[in-house]
């Protein structure tokens, strides 16, 4: 009967120390959503806080870092919805919801849907379109920096 204690300690034991490891190592994926950011690309470093309606805040020296923080904020906390949208517009979600998307993917390539956001781009002006760049830039500084939420 004691070595049947034993082993359901130890059992316990490990199990705990599993929940234990488990926890550790999904705290320490999550990025840090408060803080300085220092990246690749900005200017400064940027101040990103959240306050208690979890609305986020970005204090920037220029006009272009807070774009780019806005940009890597985004990356970080709706990557999974710029990928989607991403895949909306050059039609091609069919690749990763399969072929209940095809039909839709084939109405948005028709439509011409990327081919009309890169002209509208292409007419904004310089200073929008260095705003965008600047976005753009901040989310892939976010990816180069964090690989595996791709």
């Amino acid at each position: 009967m004691k070595w049947l204690q034993r082993i359901g300690l130890l059992l316990l034991a490990l199990l705990v120390l599993g929940a234990l490891a488990l926890g550790a190592y999904v705290y320490r994926s999550h990025p840090a959503l408060d803080g300085e950011l220092r990246a690749p690309g900005l200017a400064q470093p940027v101040k990103v806080s959240r306050d208690a309606a979890d609305v986020t805040h970005i204090e920037a020296a220029s006009e272009r870092d807070a774009w780019f923080a806005l940009g890597y904020v985004h990356a970080q906390e709706r990557g999974w919805q710029l990928e989607f949208n991403r895949r909306v517009m050059h039609g091609k979600l069919s690749e990763i919801l399969g072929e209940a998307t095809l039909e839709t993917d084939k109405l948005l390539r028709t439509l011409g849907i990327m081919p009309a956001a890169e002209r509208q781009l292409a007419a904004l002006p310089a200073e929008a379109q260095q705003a965008v760049q600047a976005y753009a830039d901040g989310i892939n500084a976010f990816y180069a920096a964090s690989p595996q939420a791709l």
